[in-house]
């Protein structure tokens, strides 16, 4: 019997040996299924971070595109004010220039000037006020950039609320700035004017959306209207005209051998300035005259035509003054030199709105139509100092200190054990996400008026919006492009290969990477 209880005894422990086996196989599978989770939930913490910080740069930028738009409207009322001041200015001119040849000194000239006067500081508060909106909305275009876009600001307040791990790199900034300024620099409104003067500051395919000085025509077709410039100044005949400067481009005198002649697109001024207001007409008939004749007179090739501050040398011509271009004017009684306020642009006293940029606009359906896409990056550096510090406990982060001095670290989150400083070029090292807003004009027709769109995007009207949009799909999106500029080369070239292989999610559409 006790050679078998030593057998049966010598069996013992069997069991544990296999248990211990299946239970570190069963540990290593729970870490390795915590440490896939783990990694599964970061992917989607971050991406979500990405995607509330695309929206949240493409809603600051609506609001700051509806905010121009509104400013823009109420710039355009104090420019309907200003036409319709300096077109009565310019008619009573004509009226009191006509009294003048048939009843002399009725109209007392004192009081005339007196209301004229008045009249021209209303325009010229108008035109201050009209380019203060202009200051605000450069101001707060301005501040989008530089306290939203540029550095990826926004996308950095974001991921610091969601995880103080996650990092925007700087250079993630640069596709979002480049749809809504191109490659120029943030500049002033002293900026813009300069370049005005200058003869620059135009827009076009590649400067972004936002034109912050090429709303002048825009503008002025929105202030005079779509019923015509009639309606601004309220008269059958006459005018009230803003030439744009070319015309006059010569301080060179010109004969007019009559008011009908003075077309304000051929016309030189005798100031060679731009011309602010104006109204011509073959016949005038003075209703006002205290002592009228049976037979009202009609003074005859009545015109007036006024320049801006800078210059005293307003035309006015009626039937017994000769037409201008004969003689300085410099020399008249102040009635007949009336001004309409100072140049905001010289030549011209025309206020700047801000526009959008007819350029990229028409670069079409290709382009999303001009409206911009802005792109958001964020990363997680495994290998940071922060990381280091507090490890992810599923994933097996060991330290052997050999030496006070020196130590070894096995990381099983990398295939090498160990992840080095390679920079943010390392794919194991690294977690990237990117996401993209998009801020789009909708005002559609009312589908009883069978739907499809009203009108293109603009900032005449406050209709813009903001959507989460691919980060691929336009001529000029380039993701790859986009991480491999931030640093990200290796997810930039794994991206590449992906759609080497076939790979379209969201369409480039063979344009490449």
């Amino acid at each position: 019997m006790q050679p078998s209880r030593l057998l049966i005894r010598a069996r013992r422990g069997q069991a544990l040996v296999l248990f211990a086996l299946t239970l570190l196989l069963l540990t290593l599978m729970v870490l390795m299924t915590l440490g896939f989770g783990m990694r599964a939930k970061e992917r989607v913490e971050i991406q979500m971070a990405a995607d509330a910080a695309a929206y949240s740069q493409a809603v600051a930028t609506a609001r700051t595109f509806n905010a121009i738009a509104v400013m823009n409207r109420a710039q355009v009322a104090h420019m309907v004010a200003m036409a319709g001041t300096q077109a009565l200015i310019s008619h009573s001119s004509q009226e009191f220039a006509a009294h003048n040849v048939v009843c002399p000194e009725d109209i007392p000239s004192a009081e005339w000037h007196a209301g004229d006067e008045a009249a021209a500081s209303q325009v010229k508060s108008l035109q201050g006020q009209a380019g203060s909106f202009h200051r605000a909305g450069i101001a707060i275009y301005t501040k989008l950039l530089t306290d939203h876009v540029m550095g990826q600001e926004l996308t950095r307040k974001v991921a610091a609320a969601v995880n103080g791990e996650l990092e925007a790199p700087l250079e993630g900034a640069a596709k979002s700035f480049s749809e809504l300024n191109g490659n120029n620099a943030v500049r002033s409104r002293e900026d813009v004017i300069n370049a005005l003067k200058a003869g620059g500051g135009a827009c076009g395919a590649g400067d972004g959306a936002v034109c912050m000085s090429g709303g002048g025509t825009l503008a002025l077709n929105a202030t005079m209207g779509s019923m015509g410039w009639t309606w601004v100044h309220n008269r059958g005949g006459g005018s009230a005209g803003f030439g744009t400067g070319g015309a006059s481009v010569s301080t060179a005198f010109r004969h007019y051998s009559s008011a009908g002649e003075m077309d304000p697109s051929t016309y030189n001024t005798i100031s060679g300035r731009n011309s602010t207001a104006h109204d011509h007409g073959r016949g005038v008939i003075p209703t006002q005259c205290r002592s009228a004749p049976p037979v009202p007179a009609v003074a005859s090739d009545a015109w007036v035509m006024s320049d801006e501050e800078q210059t005293h040398e307003d035309q006015h011509v009626y039937g017994a003054r000769v037409s201008p271009g004969q003689a300085m004017e410099n020399g008249d009684p102040p009635y007949r030199m009336h001004t309409l306020g100072a140049c905001a642009v010289c030549p011209g006293i025309w206020p700047y709105s801000m526009g959008y940029n007819v350029g990229e606009l028409q670069r079409g359906a290709a382009n999303q139509y001009g409206q911009p896409k802005l792109y958001s990056m964020l990363y997680r550096d495994y290998a940071s100092p922060q990381r280091r510090r507090n490890p992810d406990p599923w994933n097996l982060l060991f330290r052997f200190r050999f030496t006070a001095e020196s130590d070894t670290t096995f990381d099983n989150s990398s295939p090498l054990g160990r992840i080095g400083p390679t920079g943010r070029e390392d794919v194991q090292r690294n977690q990237v996400a990117l996401a993209a807003g998009l801020v789009y004009y909708h005002r559609p027709r009312p589908a009883a008026q069978g739907g499809g769109w009203r009108e293109p995007p603009n900032f005449l009207n406050p209709f813009w919006r903001a959507t989460l949009a691919s980060p691929e799909g336009s001529v000029d999106d380039r993701p790859a492009d986009s991480l491999a500029g931030a640093g990200f080369t290796e997810h930039a070239r794994a991206l590449r290969r992906l759609v080497g292989e076939g790979y379209r999610g969201g369409g480039p559409g063979g344009r490449g990477y």
